[in-house]
């Protein structure tokens, strides 16, 4: 028996996600899309946390370059591919673009990182970090765990909590946060796959609102990935809120 409301016969997710049931037309490239849309929530999951953020970052490359590979695979789906030419030409003037072209998914490497990267540590009472003469901030070196940093704290004379601040850069894309540049890339993205189906007579659900500046709210507010917060519980510091894997 059937399960109600669920369409069995589709073969990917992308065809599940399509609006009421419907095949997808494209459902690689829908698929690598939304891959995409994964590694970029790993990467927020991972901000704090450098080696699975490389890592993640890595494969968001890898699955946003795929998304126009695939739609090429599938242009047999189109009775006039020309437009993609079109769009093609305006990439090649789009510097996200460009440098999302131009770049290899396995060059994230720490030194690629290390000009424009950073992590600062502040103490959420105003108090200096060791002595009466030091600001009640501190730069450590990013491409330590965050966590590693807290338990650090733990052998020092610090009664109080702190905020963990992280900023991600790369020497190709100078004073660019990566969290909000791939958010970016994403919707360059998915405005793609929107045309790709409006010319196919598909459609593709929006969740854009008027106020949205992003395709997808989960993307719109990066701060709350890059900076934590610990609170002093039984004479010990922790994390106020560790980050969770994405649920949608």
């Amino acid at each position: 028996m059937k399960p109600s409301g669920e369409n069995i016969e589709a073969a990917s997710l992308a065809e599940r996600l399509c609006s009421n049931g419907n095949k997808c037309p494209i459902p690689f490239t829908h698929d690598r899309l939304w891959e995409t849309h994964h590694w970029w929530h790993e990467m927020a999951r991972f901000y704090h946390e450098p080696l699975p953020f490389r890592y993640s970052l890595g494969a968001f490359i890898q699955a946003a370059r795929n998304v126009t590979f695939m739609l090429q695979k599938e242009q047999e789906a189109f009775r006039d591919f020309s437009w993609y030419a079109t769009w093609r030409d305006r990439a090649k003037a789009d510097s996200l673009l460009k440098w999302l072209h131009d770049t290899r998914n396995d060059f994230v490497h720490a030194q690629a990182l290390e000009p424009y990267s950073w992590l600062s540590m502040r103490c959420l009472d105003g108090k200096p970090v060791f002595d009466e003469d030091e600001p009640p901030f501190l730069e450590v070196s990013p491409f330590e765990s965050t966590l590693f940093y807290i338990n650090w704290m733990h052998g020092l004379p610090c009664d109080h909590p702190h905020e963990w601040e992280r900023f991600w850069g790369i020497n190709t894309l100078p004073h660019r946060e990566l969290l909000q540049t791939c958010a970016e890339i994403y919707d360059r993205m998915d405005d793609l796959v929107h045309e790709a189906h409006r010319r196919l007579g598909a459609e593709l659900a929006s969740h854009r609102t008027a106020e949205s500046q992003r395709a997808l709210p989960c993307m719109e507010n990066i701060l709350k990935h890059r900076i934590v917060r610990t609170v002093i519980r039984d004479g010990r510091e922790i994390l106020e809120e560790v980050p969770q894997a994405p649920t949608h």
